[in-house]
């Protein structure tokens, strides 16, 4: 959603890299089209998540409106993430925002816990997606912000949320704008070189008496690593027999780089960023990944075998309607022109005939060798992407059921890695920042 407030901290992304603490520099300025900045005349376009642009002509008549506005900088700066690029959209379930359950769950329940939202706050999400975790916070903060490089944004929050799209190392924000910034799974995105800047654009836009919370990981080893191991070669071994698909997944994680490798290494990127470390949480995934690496990959297995035998029994009864026309076919032309009308007999119909069924052979053929030489992952995405899609639309209706209540008790015990484990030093963090005193 494009509102008064969103324009009233966003800035020109070109303009604010020199701005220093002048908040006034690269102001925004609403005309038809879309926006231009009062400092360089740069303009910006205003989308509604369709690429189609949405004309803003003037603040009164236009805000708040549903859409985003496009601040990314007119060269885009360092790593892209390349689950988020345009030709793997169609791989992402990015429409709509249904309940926070799983990982997701954890993930918001501690960002509630150790960030402390209040409705007096105005928060920015950096790395935001889809906005869920900005739409699930909405009524907890006095208004909300998100921004992505890539504005794969949920109607949901298209509707309600303050969103733009921009980087996250030249946030397109004036100087100290917001009490409370968030970012999670977004640094294990950044090269090395791109570690500081991120973290010194978080203190740029954030109040002195701010706070930061940040979901991220190292490489770093925790001392329950061999449970997890032993957990990795379990779903090897079903991935190898074709039981268990984690194509999604590396797909997600195609380009997570991870270059921070310890924990002592962020804290040094932190330091000289000018935060304190003033909360921290690990996140031991011995539960978390019983939950994600087997029982739920055993569920979608069981689905997908449910979901191909409908589809199965859908083929075989198009094949016999198939094989009964042709032979229909068959009969008719074995007897010649039996049947048929003086026109097909002298007008070459039987031929046209003969021709139209050698035309379904071939296109059958075709069909077949297709679907033969589809990739089996490919099958199983587009069937687990089929299912999480009605999965979401029925918890958008509905807040309780079986599945939602299975689904409720995993996540409890995912957060049992967090009750039990989590002053263990490992690689996945929950972290509250805060700016030094100077």
């Amino acid at each position: 959603m494009i509102t008064v407030k969103l324009l009233d901290v966003a800035r020109c992304p070109r303009c604010v890299a020199t701005a220093g603490k002048d908040r006034e520099k690269g102001r925004l300025e609403a005309v038809e089209g879309g926006f231009v900045c009062q400092t360089c005349g740069l303009s910006y376009g205003a989308f509604n998540n369709s690429g189609k642009d949405e004309p803003v002509v003037s603040e009164g008549k236009v805000l708040p409106r549903r859409g985003y506005v496009d601040l990314l900088p007119r060269a885009e700066v360092g790593q892209q993430t390349r689950y988020l690029e345009d030709e793997f959209e169609h791989d992402l379930d990015h429409e709509h925002i249904s309940l926070p359950l799983l990982g997701a769950k954890v993930r918001n329940d501690l960002l509630r816990k150790m960030l402390q939202p209040s409705k007096k706050d105005v928060a920015l999400e950096v790395g935001c997606g889809d906005g869920r975790f900005c739409y699930w916070n909405r009524k907890k903060f006095g208004a909300v912000i998100g921004v992505d490089a890539a504005p794969l944004f949920a109607n949901e929050a298209l509707d309600e949320i303050g969103l733009v799209r921009g980087d996250g190392r030249q946030l397109p924000f004036a100087p100290e704008s917001f009490d409370k910034v968030f970012s999670l799974d977004l640094m294990e995105h950044l090269p090395l070189d791109g570690i500081e800047p991120f973290f010194t654009e978080l203190g740029r836009v954030l109040k002195p008496d701010g706070r930061i919370f940040v979901f991220s990981n190292t490489r770093e080893m925790g001392r329950l690593w061999g449970v997890i191991k032993l957990q990795k070669k379990v779903a090897g071994f079903f991935t190898k027999r074709g039981i268990f698909d984690f194509h999604r997944d590396e797909l997600r994680k195609s380009d997570h780089l991870k270059a921070v490798k310890t924990w002592d290494e962020l804290e040094y990127f932190v330091n000289k960023a000018g935060f304190t470390i003033e909360k921290k949480i690990f996140w031991n995934g011995v539960f978390q990944g019983l939950v994600d690496n087997i029982i739920i990959k055993a569920g979608e297995y069981g689905v997908r075998r449910i979901v191909r035998f409908q589809l199965d029994r859908q083929r075989k009864a198009e094949k016999a309607h198939q094989e009964a026309t042709s032979k229909d076919v068959r009969s008719r032309m074995a007897s010649g022109t039996v049947g048929l009308t003086s026109d097909w007999a002298d007008g070459g119909g039987l031929d046209r005939l003969r021709a139209e069924v050698e035309s379904n052979k071939v296109t059958h053929q075709a069909a077949k060798v297709a679907a033969e030489a589809e990739e089996i992952h490919e099958e199983n995405a587009a069937i687990d992407l089929a299912v999480r899609k009605n999965l979401k639309s029925s918890f958008a209706r509905r807040k309780s059921g079986p599945i939602v209540l299975f689904l409720r008790m995993l996540t409890f015990l995912m957060k049992l890695d967090i009750w039990l484990f989590g002053k263990w030093r490992t690689g996945p963090f929950f972290i509250i920042l805060k700016k030094q005193p100077r």
